[in-house]
């Protein structure tokens, strides 16, 4: 099957009237958001990226010398975000079959959600797909090359939006885990807030109960997740207050999400594999290994062994003593010798690290 061939039209000409600062030049890192945001496209292999400035054009373009991407000024972009959107897409290689259009403002999608949204039009048979989180669309869509003419004719004023809106029976969403595609940054808070967004090394919660749909968890087993993480956090908020060093965040999610692939074989190896293949390694790293563990008793806690021991004190959805739910699995396969060597091996392993965290929270 030939490989489809994609563009991208980044739009970075506004004023940034409303910001507090020059949003393509905001710093995410070591990357202004404008970098950001081609670094994105050029991970994913677009086949065209076009870049469109404006105000302060010569600001941006040194940033982006002897790289292989088309810089494009919209001289009129003081008449609003449309008119740099036509500059970018005159711009457009014949071979291009689609393109995604890219606000700056919206710096921190995820790489795998341009991946994702590049293999869905044979499979969605549609002509514009937008991603979406829980329902609700987001940047960047991604429009066939068939609506290039329709967007240079536009002449409602209306915006992109609208003209779009005409095409809704030729329109398809694309729901994804990636809360980003939502955060923009019109305003300093909005820019704080992506801050703090970006930091994080695991999904927030919304979007681990994106997985959650995404995977047709069922009832029970979301239930369970939620004691086994207000369990985790427990035990980590004790610790931190003790001055160890763990990521809440990232503990919070692999606790919401150890059981994703419950209903497969080995499904601890392959939760992890699901959260590694989305960008989240250390999630993974954790999920992995909440069944089986290695634990050194001489060494701090990690957040692998906090999940392990949370999910061992949690049956079903009730808190419960580690010793007693002990006695309650040996009962429940006293005659599977293999199985109890395991088990025993397991709930060891879970004494040594409750142990450790008693030591350490006195």
């Amino acid at each position: 099957m030939k490989k489809q061939k994609y563009g991208v039209i980044i739009i970075a000409a506004g004023y940034s009237s409303r910001m507090d600062g020059f949003k393509p030049l905001l710093k995410f890192g070591r990357q202004t958001a404008v970098e950001r945001v081609v670094d994105l496209y050029q991970q994913a292999g677009v086949d065209q990226i076009i870049l469109v400035l404006g105000h302060r054009a010569d600001q941006i373009r040194p940033y982006f010398n002897n790289q292989p991407l088309e810089v494009v000024v919209n001289e009129n972009f003081a008449e609003g975000m449309y008119t740099s959107i036509v500059t970018g897409v005159t711009q457009l290689n014949d071979e291009i079959e689609a393109f995604f259009i890219h606000p700056v403002d919206i710096p921190l999608v995820k790489r795998e959600t341009v991946n994702e949204l590049m293999v869905a039009p044979p499979q969605l048979g549609k002509g514009i797909i937008y991603p979406s989180f829980l329902g609700k669309r987001g940047h960047p869509p991604l429009i066939d090359k068939k609506y290039q003419r329709a967007i240079l004719d536009n002449k409602q004023g209306d915006g992109l939006k609208r003209l779009l809106a005409l095409y809704e029976a030729d329109a398809a969403e694309l729901p994804l885990i990636d809360e980003a595609i939502l955060m923009d940054m019109d305003t300093r808070a909005d820019y704080e807030a992506l801050l703090i967004y970006d930091t994080l090394k695991a999904p927030n919660l919304c979007e681990c109960y994106a997985m959650w749909e995404k995977y047709q968890l069922p009832e029970n087993i979301r239930r369970h997740c939620q004691k086994v993480k207000q369990t985790a956090t427990d035990l980590v908020d004790q610790l931190i207050d003790k001055g160890e060093t763990l990521n809440r965040p990232v503990l919070q999610a692999a606790a919401l999400l150890h059981d994703l692939a419950k209903s497969e074989k080995n499904h601890a190896v392959k939760g992890g594999e699901i959260l590694r293949d989305l960008g989240y390694p250390k999630v993974g790293a954790i999920i992995a290994v909440h069944m089986d563990i290695l634990v050194d008793p001489d060494t701090a806690v990690t957040e692998s062994e906090i999940l392990y021991l949370a999910d061992k004190l949690v049956k079903n959805d009730r808190l419960i003593d580690l010793a007693t739910r002990k006695e309650m699995v040996f009962q429940a396969y006293r005659d599977n010798p293999q199985a109890l060597k395991k088990i025993s091996r397991r709930y060891r392993n879970a004494e040594i690290i409750l142990q450790k965290i008693q030591r350490m929270i006195g």
